[in-house]
């Protein structure tokens, strides 16, 4: 390595300039590949196989079948599979948790934003061959891709001049979920990829690391249309180290970068001389121990030992943006704290950069050659694209809609204006809309979901036959799995309180309707779960237990609150508990404060009316149809002394009730309990 002390500004620009091909115009080699084979196809690819692989493929023989694939699996070593599969489950695990839930905000009222993640429909994936078959990028492209459900994961990787791929790679292939490889490497796999063949499919989005003539390939695929992941060329670490550190760590770091290829570039910073003539004598003696040697010892003739004052090292990694920064010693937090361009970053003596490359969980794909400035390496993010949406209600119409206008014939754009205008036209807006509709109060993720078959609610033995509860085909009521007492005693509950069937949803105690309830609508997390204080302890446990925040509301000294007082305390909550009669105050809240609660909190109001049969002229059991943020539960537990029977009850419109039965347990409620509570 060349060492240099305290470089002046263009000394340092100078050792950090990334090697690069001399004396070669990539724009027009690559602009060659490209036109062959937009114009050639499989032809092209066949031809360029022969001249950059020594290898005589057919057309026919690009894909890798099933059967190369068994074969190559029964070639790795037992120890290796171990290996890959534990790798694999932990970059699973790392970008597993980098799905993002969809979040729906009420940025202004009655106008809702969401976003949600969509998959990238077609990835190619490119996977370096050559000397050092890269079968664990196979692994941190793979996974990411099918954890993102892309829909075809399409991968390139050159064959062996017998025309194999390297069993490794396969076997990574078949763990990482890999739809389609296909045996074509260098520039020209990127041109396929990128136009598609006979053979080869054209992608959506191209990933992958490789030489500078498949960086330069990438590149250009961009200029045409199919983005990528990032500029992802040669190999580099920096690493930072003081005199505290083993040189042999060191050394072996940047080794470990260095026989990556000739075209690699490793930095070693640090403020001490000695540390530099320690860490050259040990890079030799570690040398003379690896295979590519040669390939590493060309790699450090392209590379650097800068020594200068640790304050200046922050500096200096920002400049250089390194794909890989390592920091070991008494600097750790100074440059942990300060560094922002970077591709990864390894702290600590014990983290080699090798566990980034096979093992830890992140992801090894990442920026070079300065690219770490504005790129991020690859994550779950790689592989879905955002989409934001939108839904204004009638309040929202009403609100924003004059700012919009106003906004746009400012900008003298009329027909934006009038497509609000017309809208608000066609609006009687003294007479509000209230629109039934609850999907804004749904979890966005629960929102589709289907009931389990077994629990559909109240099914008399009719109709069609549902495998998944193990029923036979024989259209009798003996082979079925039927609810019909729920029906009794829903019609028995209706016949007792009022209301309709359709609007009674049942539950093994309120608890249970309670907390799926808070299951339908409540993100864990995310949302705010807001009751009144005190009141029922379970409200608590349930938003905990859900993980959801809890906003505990006071009352005053006399157990009293205003509407306003209310609703300011409760802002912002997904779920407002309303307790009425409250226990354990007694306190019993007026129908019209209640009811107008409901009308102006922007979220869902849940009003528990346990001991509603002692005042059951303040009940809002028959007000539910006429609000899509409304659900009353109740319980035969209180007046009717069934607390050991554990029947609640839920009345709200059809849609809720509908989305209730999607989610619960089926036969939440025992026949034994039914027959006793319809008899009592």
């Amino acid at each position: 390595m060349k060492k240099i002390i305290n470089p002046t500004k263009a000394q340092l620009q100078e050792a950090l300039t990334r090697p690069s091909l001399a004396a070669e115009n990539l724009t027009e080699l690559i602009q060659s590949v490209f036109d062959e084979v937009k114009t050639n196809g499989d032809r092209a690819l066949q031809a360029y196989s022969k001249q950059f692989d020594q290898v005589e493929l057919l057309a026919t023989d690009f894909k890798v079948t099933d059967a190369e694939i068994q074969a190559a699996e029964l070639l790795v070593d037992s120890n290796l599979k171990q290996a890959i599969q534990t790798a694999a489950a932990n970059i699973e695990r790392f970008h597993q948790v980098q799905q993002q839930a969809v979040v729906e905000i009420e940025t202004s009222p009655g106008v809702f934003c969401w976003r949600k993640s969509v998959p990238i429909q077609t990835v190619g994936l490119y996977i370096p061959g050559g000397s050092a078959p890269l079968f664990s990028t196979v692994l941190m492209l793979g996974l990411p891709a099918k954890i993102a459900n892309c829909l075809n994961r399409i991968l390139c990787t050159p064959p062996s001049k017998d025309g194999t791929v390297n069993p490794a790679i396969l076997y990574a292939a078949k763990v990482a979920g890999i739809t389609e490889i296909y045996k074509v490497g260098g520039a020209q796999a990127i041109a396929a990829m990128t136009y598609g063949t006979a053979t080869i499919p054209k992608v959506d989005k191209l990933f992958g690391p490789g030489n500078q003539y498949v960086t330069a390939a990438k590149q250009f695929a961009q200029g045409l249309g199919v983005p990528i992941d990032m500029p992802a060329g040669p190999s580099e670490v920096l690493v930072a180290a003081d005199e505290s550190v083993s040189p042999a760590f060191i050394a072996a770091d940047l080794l470990a970068q260095a026989e990556h290829g000739a075209d690699s570039q490793v930095v070693f910073l640090t403020d001490s001389n000695s540390l530099v003539e320690q860490v050259q004598e040990v890079l030799v003696q570690q040398l003379k121990r690896l295979p590519r040697a040669a390939i590493a010892s060309e790699a450090l003739q392209n590379s650097t030992a800068i020594v200068v004052e640790a304050k200046s090292w922050s500096a200096i990694v920002n400049e250089y943006a390194p794909e890989h920064l390592i920091v070991m010693g008494k600097y750790e937090n100074l440059l942990e704290q300060e560094v922002y361009n970077a591709g990864s970053v390894f702290l600590g003596k014990n983290t080699a950069e090798s566990f980034g490359d096979y093992a830890s969980g992140t992801n090894h794909t990442l920026p070079t050659a300065g690219f770490a400035r504005a790129y991020s390496g690859v994550s779950l993010d790689a592989f879905v694209k955002k989409i934001t949406y939108q839904r204004v209600e009638d309040k929202g119409l009403v609100n924003l809609g004059p700012t919009v206008i106003t906004m746009a014939k400012a900008e003298q754009l009329e027909a934006h204006a009038n497509a609000i205008q017309v809208r608000l036209d066609a609006k009687n807006t003294t007479d509000f809309d209230r629109q039934l509709n609850i999907n804004r109060y749904l979890r966005p993720d629960l929102r589709s979901v289907q009931a389990y078959s077994s629990a559909r609610d109240e099914f008399e033995g009719k109709g069609e036959v549902f495998l998944d509860a193990n029923e036979n085909g024989l259209l009798t009521t003996n082979n079925r799995y039927p609810d019909p007492l729920q029906k009794d005693l829903k019609q028995t509950i209706c016949d007792l309180k009022g209301g309709s069937i359709d609007q009674l949803f049942l539950g093994n105690g309120s608890d249970e309707v309670l907390d799926l309830i808070i299951r339908l609508t409540c993100q864990p997390g995310i949302d705010t779960i807001s009751y009144l204080n005190p009141s029922y302890g379970m409200y608590g446990v349930l938003a905990k237990i859900n993980g959801l925040k809890i906003n505990a509301i006071a009352f005053d000294n006399a157990f009293e609150i205003t509407e306003t007082d209310l609703l300011q305390a409760a802002k912002g909550s997904k779920v407002l508990m309303l307790c009425n009669p409250n226990n354990p105050t007694g306190k019993l809240l007026d129908k019209s404060f209640v009811l107008n609660i409901v009308q102006q909190f922007n979220g869902l109001v849940v009003v528990d009316e346990a001991y509603i049969d002692f005042c059951p002229e303040v009940s809002l059991a028959n007000e539910v149809g006429n609000y899509s943020n409304l659900i009353v539960t109740q319980t035969l537990s209180k007046a009717f002394g069934m607390a050991g029977l554990r029947v609640g009850m839920a009345w709200a419109n059809t849609q809720w009730i509908a989305a209730l039965n999607s989610i619960k347990p089926p036969y939440n409620i025992s026949s034994l309990v039914q027959e006793t509570a319809i008899d009592t």
